[in-house]
């Protein structure tokens, strides 16, 4: 996976140990976790077990700014088999919701992994009453994915997709 990958808005950087603290930090916002589905994965353990493991199917990424602030992170699982890839993303620091830097953190990785990783499929879940993620994805071409079956860990949540013929770069 590649290191850094730049936005109009955001840049993207893999996430290091000296990250860890930072994200932790986040997991213990009862409002974030009020919005966002997967908080277990801002948890200083299940960071260092990405660490530590590395896969080449699995990345996870710091969502920053232009000048450098870290405002949220963003993961991404590939699944070659099905030439997929599940996106989970979440802004943390409120300052930067609602401004943009979501809508581009997300398209610079649908850009990435249909002109670089040549998939052929997006997937992102998030929670039902998620407006704000749910207007992101609409705003970066995703649609609603008909098939999405919520599973028990991640009950409450909708899925949305978006296919290589219908991205227009």
């Amino acid at each position: 996976m590649e290191a850094k990958l730049a936005g109009q808005k955001t840049f993207l950087t893999l996430l290091k140990e000296s990250d860890i603290q930072t994200i932790d930090n986040w997991s213990c916002d009862p409002l974030l976790c009020n919005t966002y589905h997967n908080c277990d994965s801002l948890k200083e353990q299940y960071l260092k077990s990405y660490i530590e493991s590395q896969e080449d199917n699995f990345a996870i990424y710091l969502i920053n700014t232009m000048d450098n602030i870290v405002i949220g992170r963003l993961s991404i699982d590939i699944s070659y088999d099905e030439d997929c890839a599940g996106i989970d993303m979440v802004i943390a620091e409120k300052v930067y919701t609602g401004k943009g830097y979501g809508k581009d953190a997300l398209k610079t990785i649908i850009k990435y992994c249909f002109e670089e990783l040549r998939l052929n499929c997006i997937k992102m879940i998030f929670k039902e009453d998620n407006m704000r993620a749910e207007y992101c994805c609409w705003a970066c071409g995703l649609k609603e994915d008909k098939y999405y079956l919520s599973e028990d860990r991640f009950k409450n949540t909708s899925g949305m997709v978006i296919y290589k013929r219908d991205y227009i770069g």
